[in-house]
């Protein structure tokens, strides 16, 4: 799973980065990437530093979430969810924003 941000990411002053990541990238895999970038860590890493996404969210249902097909749009709206040391709100452009918990 080597997920590249295509846009880059962007720190706020207050501590939080936003990462965008390609349209069709899964949201599940563009959070794993945020957070490999954010902390230094390698994607792999992740999972066994972390525990596995699964335990915070269901990955499935979040791709499914703000999917796009032939016949509907992509939902509109936002899911906020904890891990990995980080508040991680994810919306339907695959914006991802990660805040610091503490």
């Amino acid at each position: 799973m080597e997920t590249e941000p295509s846009t880059g990411e962007s720190r706020l002053q207050d501590g939080t980065a936003t990462y965008q990541f390609e349209p069709d990238t899964p949201l599940s895999e563009t959070v794993i990437a945020a957070i490999a970038s954010e902390s230094g860590m390698d994607v792999l890493e992740i999972a066994d530093e972390f525990g596995p996404l699964y335990d915070a969210v269901d990955p499935t249902a979040l791709d499914s979430l703000f999917q796009s097909t032939g016949q509907t749009e992509r939902s509109v709206g936002s899911v906020t969810f904890e891990y990995a040391d980080y508040r991680v709100t994810v919306d339907q452009t695959g914006q991802v924003l990660l805040e610091d918990r503490e």
